[in-house]
């Protein structure tokens, strides 16, 4: 794995097509939509990490919340990057991992990802917890990312909002223009490197 893992990408990894197949027995909504509920929910839940990341402790915390014998860590194949079995341990696993991260927001936020995506009330309430679970599982088993996860975060965070619909994205309390105005001023910082040596270099 390299240095610096792009965690959209990496989590992505384990939502094969089997996976939405299992998942869609229990909730029969349009495959695409799945996928991309499950999408927008791994992101809302980095960026709900990112929020806690001033918090002293609360990424080990939130890890240590996953037990060894935890039935959906069991389930996940870390290294092939697969999820073995999907049963619906996460609809009860995932809820204390949602309740550390979101504290009250939690229903707020799986009602507007239903609204916005298009999947009913339920599946995404449930795909939350899955999703919760999943990327939580994923830190615990890359135990060594803790450390430096807030700054993974800060690099990665204008991909993962341009990822999540405007409604979602106040509930979390980033404007709906944060993505739009960090790109103007990447373009200002690459016009600087770009010429800004020659200004500089006395």
């Amino acid at each position: 794995m390299s240095m610096t893992p792009n965690l959209q990408i990496e989590l992505r990894r384990f939502i094969s097509s089997n996976v939405v197949s299992k998942l869609n027995k229990f909730y029969f909504e349009n495959d695409a939509l799945l996928i991309k509920g499950i999408d927008v929910s791994i992101g809302t839940i980095l960026m709900g990490l990112y929020n806690k990341a001033e918090e002293i402790g609360f990424f080990k915390e939130i890890i240590s919340l996953i037990e060894d014998d935890s039935t959906f860590y069991q389930e996940v194949d870390f290294t092939s990057g697969r999820i073995l079995s999907v049963d619906d341990c996460y609809r009860i696993e995932g809820n204390a991992i949602l309740k550390e991260i979101f504290t009250n927001k939690k229903g707020r936020i799986s009602e507007m990802i239903s609204n916005e995506v298009g999947i009913k009330s339920e599946t995404a309430r449930e795909i939350l917890n899955f999703s919760a679970l999943l990327v939580v599982s994923y830190l615990k088993n890359n135990a060594q990312l803790l450390d430096s996860l807030k700054l993974l975060l800060e690099e990665q965070k204008r991909e993962i909002l341009n990822s999540i619909q405007p409604g979602i994205k106040i509930i979390l309390g980033f404007s709906c223009y944060e993505t739009v105005e960090d790109k103007n001023q990447s373009i200002g910082r690459s016009i600087f490197t770009l010429f800004g040596h020659n200004f500089f270099s006395f």
